[in-house]
């Protein structure tokens, strides 16, 4: 599922690393009976820009079907600048400003988004709505999915596809005036699961996506030709990537995760994304998780440190560090702990586990970012 924001700064980075999802240990429930999962995730990055995010899932068992909601309320707060007023630090930060500074921008900014996603599952099909709102964005998907079980059970192939529809309204007392703008994102995918043994699990994948519309963040500014300039850039995208992960799991309770991501478009990004994690189950009823992962990718054709002219390159500029060349580190930790052997015999701790992950991240580009999130999840009999 893909989740869009006029704040493409904020919200794609923290995406990226934030719906990666709960903690990779996670116990596996029954399709048969309902659950509730609650999450709190908390992230701060280097340039003091922090997310506060409260997630609450439901799965519903129906007569012949599964019905899934996903709720993510979303606070954003962007830090005011701290420069003195009408210096030239205080100035460059306000016309070259990546969110809408309204109002006064020596005070912080605060953004809130929310997001509702339905899923139908029935037998080997599934259809899914996906909106999310804020204050200048509205974001929707339609998706569907298929798959099909083959030799026994031992391969399962499947398809999917979706299409999105964003309507961008730019705040009319930014710093940044910008016209109101669309996007569409057509996207589909093929996947392939093999199961090699009783404890090993094989996986491959296609994806392909082709986005028209405003892809660029509305509100930011590019130092051009010796003045500042609307960022711009190309309105079609074609995205493809392939990917393989390896689960192995272990007698001694522990268990390996690891996977390889190409992805290519057609404005020059390349990329690579090596990465795995290791679960250990610390006594019955805890477990543990370490995870890594290495990216790197090549910058896009119109990306410039410093544009000679107000055309760019091609009529394209770019002030986002994410268009450029740049690696990428991930680190994290986390610990899951289901309740019901802190407190045998109590119907309500031993329907429920708890679990916290912490993640840090960097990149050759200046910067960073601490993941903090803490969840509960709950099943009811």
């Amino acid at each position: 599922m893909q989740v869009n924001s006029g704040m493409r700064s904020v919200f794609a980075v923290a995406g990226l690393l934030l719906l990666a999802g709960p903690s990779p240990v996670h116990a596996q429930e029954s399709a048969a009976q309902p659950s509730s999962q609650s999450l709190l995730r908390l992230f701060n990055d280097s340039g003091r820009v922090s997310v506060r995010s409260f997630v609450q899932e439901f799965a519903l068992p129906l007569r012949s079907a599964q019905l899934g909601v996903h709720w993510n309320n979303e606070r954003v707060t962007i830090p005011g600048i701290s420069s003195p007023a009408g210096s030239q630090e205080a100035v460059d930060a306000i016309t070259t400003a990546s969110r809408p500074i309204a109002g006064n921008p020596y005070e912080d900014f605060v953004k809130t988004r929310n997001e509702i996603t339905g899923d139908l599952t029935a037998g080997h099909k599934s259809a899914s709505y996906y909106v999310s709102s804020e204050s200048d964005y509205l974001a929707q998907q339609l998706g569907a999915t298929f798959d099909r079980d083959f030799r026994d059970n031992q391969l399962n192939l499947a398809i999917g596809t979706s299409f999105g529809w964003d309507d961008i309204q730019p705040l009319r007392n930014a710093a940044v005036q910008a016209p109101s703008n669309t996007k569409k994102t057509l996207h589909w995918n093929a996947v392939a699961t093999e199961v090699l043994s009783s404890t090993a699990l094989l996986r491959v994948g296609v994806e392909y996506n082709i986005v028209e519309g405003l892809q660029h963040n509305p509100y930011r500014n590019v130092f051009a030709g010796g003045s500042h300039v609307p960022e711009r850039h190309p309105s079609h995208r074609e995205r493809r990537d392939a990917f393989v992960r390896f689960h192995q799991y272990f007698e001694n309770r522990s268990s390996i995760k690891s996977g390889y991501r190409l992805y290519n478009d057609d404005w020059g990004i390349t990329s690579h994304e090596l990465g795995g994690s290791l679960s250990q189950y610390v006594g019955h009823d805890a477990a543990v998780t370490y995870e890594y992962r290495y990216y790197t990718q090549s910058k896009a054709d119109f990306h410039r440190k410093e544009y000679e002219t107000l055309s760019g390159v091609d009529g394209y500029l770019s002030g986002d560090y994410r268009m450029d060349a740049l690696a990428s580190h991930l680190f994290g930790a986390s610990l899951r702990v289901d309740l019901h052997g802190l407190a045998a015999g109590h119907r309500l701790m031993e329907r429920s586990a708890l679990w916290l992950n912490y993640q840090r991240y960097f990149n050759s580009n200046n910067y960073s970012a601490n993941i903090l999130e803490a969840g509960l999840d709950f099943r009811f009999r």
